[in-house]
Order: structure tokens, then sequence, then C-alpha cells
């Protein structure tokens, strides 16, 4: 068999493709490796509770909420919460885990929603929440490296409520209003 000029270059045209190809399967393995790493986000309230992001195949994802040990979960799929540093009103997809959580215990207060709100401190007349904010926020929104410009408006920041501890929550990134 002899190896001319053609046999050559069909040689060196197949080993392109498949290096091409080699490097394609590579992006595709680390851009899936980052896209499922993205579903491990979490932030830690006042409180101690947690917010975590979790895979879910019928959405984007889905938010749940933890208890102190960051392990048991009690809420899935929280679409916005209220919160101080004590109890995490949250609401929820999944009507059922819609309610008020105590961080103290660890677990959801049978109580509805306007003694939730008188117990926990939550409740701003006029203005839905008293908690580090004043108003309702997803969950997404407050991840602590902040991702501009999905942070909570900095208007929304309640630093006149002096119940509030964690001062240093109010340093976190938000959007400046007009």
């Amino acid at each position: 068999m002899t190896y001319g000029p053609r046999s050559l270059a069909g040689t060196f045209a197949r080993y392109t493709l498949l290096g091409l190809a080699g490097l394609i399967l590579l992006w595709a393995l680390v851009a899936g490796a980052r896209w499922a790493m993205s579903f491990q986000e979490s932030v830690t309230l006042p409180s101690g509770m947690q917010l975590g992001r979790e895979f879910d195949w019928n959405r984007y994802g889905r938010w749940d909420l933890f208890a102190t040990n960051g392990t048991i979960r009690l809420a899935r799929d929280v679409e916005g919460v209220c919160f101080n540093d004590r109890y995490v009103f949250v609401q929820s997809y999944e009507r059922s885990f819609t309610g008020l959580y105590d961080a103290e215990t660890d677990s959801k207060l049978s109580v509805d929603y306007s003694d939730a709100m008188d117990v926990s401190g939550l409740s701003k007349p006029g203005e839905g929440c008293d908690g580090y904010y004043t108003g309702w926020l997803g969950p997404g929104l407050l991840l602590d490296e902040g991702r501009p410009p999905f942070v909570p408006p900095c208007a929304w920041r309640n630093v006149d409520n002096d119940e509030l501890r964690d001062r240093a929550w109010f340093e976190r990134p938000c959007q400046p209003g007009p």
C-alpha cells in the first residue's frame, strides 16, 4: 500500500475532525458542570435558616427553605419571603408550604396569615413586610454575591426597624432607585 498526498490529507482531516469533536465534547462537559453547579446556590438568612436552590426537571430550578442545620427541608418551591431575625414567612408555589417558620424551633407554626404576621412582627401596615425588607422578595434576589441588576431595590431595605439585629445585612448589594 502506498501513501500519497491524498491519503495523508485524508488522515489529517480525520484527526482534525476528531480533535474538534473532542474539544466540543470537553466544552459541553464544562458548560454542563457549571450549569448544574448553579443549582447549588444558597443564602443564609439572619435567623440561620437557609434558602437553597434545588434542581427540578419541571422548571428551571426551585428554591427550598432549610432549617438552621442546613439539611432539614422545611418548605419547597419558595416563591417569596419576608423575614426577620427569628421568623420567615414563605409564599410557596406548593400552597401546603406557605406559612410562618420559626428558626428557634426549626418548624412551621400553625397559624393563619394575619396571626402569623402579628406573632412574628413581620406586619407593616400599608407596606406588607416589616422584616429586613419592606417588600416580599424572591429567594434569587438574596444571593450572597448579588448579581445586579437582580438584587432588591435599596429603597426596600428596612433600616428604620431598630429591632433587626444583623445590621451588616443592610450592606448587601441592592439596586439604587431613581
